[in-house]
C-alpha cells in the first residue's frame, strides 16, 4: 500500500510540473488538461480522489489554477464540425437558367 501511495504522490508531482509548464506558456489563459484513461487507470485515480466530487465517467480537480480532467476511455463523443452544404454544379446551372428566364421573359 505504501508503494501505491508513493507512486501516486509521484503522479501528483508530475502533474504539478505539467500544469506549471502550461501556465508558463499561457499565463493569461485558463488551462484545462484532459486525460483519457483506460478503465484500470481510471479506477486507480478515482480511488485516490475519494474526497473529490466526480461523476461516473470523469473526475475533475484543480492544481495551481489549471483544471485537470480524467475521463474514462470511450465515454465521450468527438464533435465533428458541420460540413458546409455543397451544391452540385448542375443544380447551380439550373438555378442560373431559372433566374435568367424569369428576368428575361418578353425581352429579346
Amino acid at each position: 500500500m505504501a508503494e501505491n501511495k508513493n507512486g501516486f504522490e509521484d503522479v501528483l508531482t508530475n502533474l504539478a510540473l505539467v500544469t506549471e509548464g502550461v501556465q508558463s506558456i499561457f499565463p493569461q489563459s485558463k488551462s484545462v488538461l484532459i486525460y483519457e484513461l483506460k478503465q484500470n487507470d481510471f479506477n486507480g485515480v478515482r480511488s485516490n480522489f475519494k474526497h473529490i466530487k466526480y461523476d461516473e465517467n470523469q473526475i475533475k480537480l484543480d492544481i495551481s489554477g489549471t483544471e485537470i480532467v480524467f475521463i474514462l476511455e470511450g465515454s465521450y463523443k468527438e464533435f465533428e464540425t458541420p460540413k458546409p452544404e455543397t451544391t452540385e454544379p448542375v443544380v447551380v446551372e439550373e438555378k442560373k437558367a431559372f433566374w435568367k428566364r424569369l428576368f428575361m421573359v418578353g425581352k429579346k
